[in-house]
């Protein structure tokens, strides 16, 4: 790095102060001239943006961006940010500490159901004392939307349970362990043999409503739904009749098309439905940091960094 200095970074977030993020980058990048955007007193001069959810008056400001680095891995709100100029590459977080986080997520909820403890919660309301059967591990079929960098590190840790494990992306991946389903031919039988239907989807006009009707009547009765992707994923009427209808069991929801969600939503009430509150993962300063300010480093050393968006793709 030899010290030199770049050009000035503006820093924009929607939902905190910039300050932690400022501290962070000051430091492990103390070369790199990173300001909160409002406090930049050569806006013409920057040429990289450091967001999450940025406003117009970000992009009116910063007129000359070449480049913007994005908080978190889901970039929809910047795709369908009608601002953000189209020559403008877009840089997300593959990781930043999100993926451990997911498993996390992901594990409390599915060895919730794979143990029955739903069931015994209804049996304490009836003061009822039945063990239930026991079940192996292996009979519990693990279905992961989305094989992308949390999705397949997620595929990877549920098999430490013993969890009968696939995936389904757009493209066939390859991952020890992990019966793999590619493209709208193999979406069915991907359905028909999962158990626990776990979204970590990018949003994109493909996968926008995939969790509907036709596709989730296609799981096993009884069968489970958790939802980490985005809000847009779900239909939620079509989900509450299936809960209604006890063709599904369950289902855990982090995401919604509304943030927050409506006090006098459905969803609130359904003895069938938990949620969270966008909370499954969360970016972490340290890691999100190191990502940004090397990806960065390697674009102004004109080398060819990951985590570049495909606009087409939408991820």
């Amino acid at each position: 790095m030899d010290g030199k200095l770049v050009t000035t970074c503006a820093l924009y977030t929607s939902y905190e102060s910039t300050n932690p993020w400022l501290l962070e980058f000051r430091r492990q990048f103390s070369h790199l001239n990173v300001q909160d955007w409002q406090h930049i007193a050569n806006p013409e001069q920057v040429k990289y943006g450091i967001v999450w959810k940025p406003t117009q008056a970000f992009f009116e400001r910063f007129p000359n961006l070449t480049t913007l680095f994005n908080l978190g891995a889901g970039v929809d709100a910047i795709l369908s940010n009608p601002a953000v100029p189209k020559h403008v590459e877009i840089y997300r977080i593959e990781d930043g500490g999100m993926a451990a986080q997911m498993n996390q997520y992901f594990s409390y909820f599915l060895l919730h159901y794979y143990r029955d403890m739903d069931r015994y919660q209804q049996q304490k309301q009836q003061k009822q004392w039945q063990v239930l059967p026991f079940k192996p591990a292996s009979t519990f079929r693990v279905g992961i939307l989305g094989l992308g960098q949390l999705g397949a590190q997620l595929a990877q840790h549920l098999q430490s349970y013993g969890f009968d494990v696939a995936g389904w992306s757009q493209n066939k991946k390859q991952l020890q362990g992990v019966s793999s389903y590619a493209g709208a031919q193999e979406l069915e039988g991907f359905l028909k043999r999962t158990d626990a239907l776990c979204c970590l989807l990018p949003l994109t006009a493909d996968t926008q409503g995939i969790l509907n009707r036709r596709n989730m009547s296609q799981l096993p009765k009884g069968s489970i739904v958790i939802n980490a992707g985005r809000g847009q994923h779900l239909v939620v009427d079509d989900l509450l009749d299936l809960l209604d209808e006890n063709h599904l069991r369950g289902a855990v929801i982090d995401v919604f098309e509304q943030e927050p969600l409506p006090k006098e939503h459905q969803l609130w009430q359904h003895p069938k439905v938990m949620m969270t509150p966008h909370s499954s993962a969360q970016s972490e300063y340290t890691p999100c940091v190191e990502k940004i300010g090397n990806t960065l480093q390697a674009i102004i050393d004109n080398k060819n960094p990951s985590g570049l968006v495909d606009r087409c793709r939408g991820y």
